[in-house]
């Protein structure tokens, strides 16, 4: 089943995209409803003083959100992720919660890493007041790390280190008139859920220490997300708190964290619009490590005109020093983007981004090509 051949992952490719234009239409139940996010990314290293680093590197990432709508409440809802096991997620025991690593020495196009991820597998219930489900999920935890923001090339791969994601649980969702109140209760998925297909990312390890890995329902986390904050239209705002339990061990310690973000729609004319940003968030114990700090800040200004979107980032990311890691980390990104939407909903993004990773420097140049299917 787990092979390193090319042809597996062309093949899975035209699968996909067979299989997205033949699903039935909505007519009655049960019915297939969902999208799948096609994306190419292209990036290069302009200049570094890290030595070894390649150039270029290129992947692509495919990212199919599907339901089965058995009723008018209840389906069952999935998530796939077909990306490199090499350049996203690699399960670095000694960085586990790094999505990426930009400065890297082996940079490239490589299908042979290609990996099909089960992201979300779960039962779903929903009427007016409230949202049931159970299963693997991805629990909600903050907001900058979601594609659909489009704040350049890169802000989602730092920020995507805090998302919590691959769990086993479930939650209930709270819908208020303008909000919703998200509450659930997790362990890490290190069931055969967690290999992936093509190419064998092999099962997550049960006893690897992390927080959240302890089989048992002792992890949670707790959301609210809304708008018209204080009474202001257009004011969106999300606030957040996790606590991942640990097995027993005098060196792991309860992992806690909290999230705050905001944003405003500020509208100038018909088709224009300007959009603040900000998001920060504050671990400690991460990853179970005692002692361990960490803090995200997220900045960014969005401008909208027409079918063209810009921005101008800023993120940090700073991790205290203790005695598993080697040295204080301070990454930081600073980025300017700009996008076209296409009528048929692809969208290409350009960004130049100055970053520092585990303190060395790099210039990126960076172009996302993005198509979103629909059915």
């Amino acid at each position: 089943m787990f092979k390193n051949n090319n042809k597996y992952f062309f093949g899975l490719l035209l699968t996909t995209t067979i299989f997205s234009n033949n699903l039935c239409a909505k007519e009655k139940f049960p019915y297939l409803q969902g999208k799948i996010l096609y994306q190419f990314e292209l990036d290069r290293v302009l200049s570094t003083k890290k030595k070894g680093v390649s150039p270029n590197n290129s992947f692509v990432y495919i990212e199919p959100d599907i339901s089965l709508n058995i009723n008018q409440n209840w389906a069952v809802k999935t998530q796939w992720r077909l990306q490199p096991n090499d350049v996203l997620t690699t399960r670095d025991r000694t960085n586990p919660e790094r999505y990426r690593t930009f400065l890297s020495n082996d940079r490239g196009m490589n299908f042979d890493e290609m990996g099909l991820l089960v992201e979300e597998l779960k039962i779903h219930f929903q009427n007016d007041d409230i949202k049931l489900f159970a299963g693997k999920f991805d629990p909600t935890f903050g907001t900058a790390h979601r594609k659909t923001k489009r704040i350049g090339v890169f802000t989602s791969q730092f920020t995507e280190d805090y998302n919590l994601r691959e769990k086993i649980g479930g939650g209930a969702i709270a819908l208020l008139e303008k909000s919703q109140i998200q509450f659930n209760g997790f362990f890490n998925d290190n069931t055969s859920l967690s290999r992936s297909a093509i190419n064998d990312r092999t099962r997550a390890r049960r006893n690897d220490g992390l927080a959240g890995n302890t089989s048992t329902l002792s992890s949670y986390s707790v959301s609210m997300e809304g708008e018209d904050l204080f009474g202001v239209k257009n004011l969106f705002y999300n606030l957040g708190f996790r606590s991942l339990g640990v097995d027993n061990n005098q060196n792991r310690k309860r992992e806690n964290g909290y999230v705050v973000g905001a944003e405003y729609l500020h509208k100038i004319g018909k088709e224009s619009s300007v959009i603040p940003f900000a998001e920060f968030v504050n671990l400690s114990n991460m990853s179970g490590i005692k002692g361990r700090k960490a803090q995200y800040s997220t900045i960014a200004v969005i401008g909208n005109y027409r079918n063209w979107n810009s921005s101008l980032s800023f993120v940090s990311r700073a991790i205290d020093k203790n005695s598993f890691y080697d040295r204080y980390t301070f990454d930081r990104q600073l980025q300017l983007s700009v996008g076209y939407k296409f009528t048929n909903n692809i969208t290409v993004d350009v960004s130049r981004a100055e970053i520092r990773e585990q303190a060395k420097k790099g210039s990126l140049l960076g172009l996302m090509v993005s198509y979103l299917y629909k059915f």
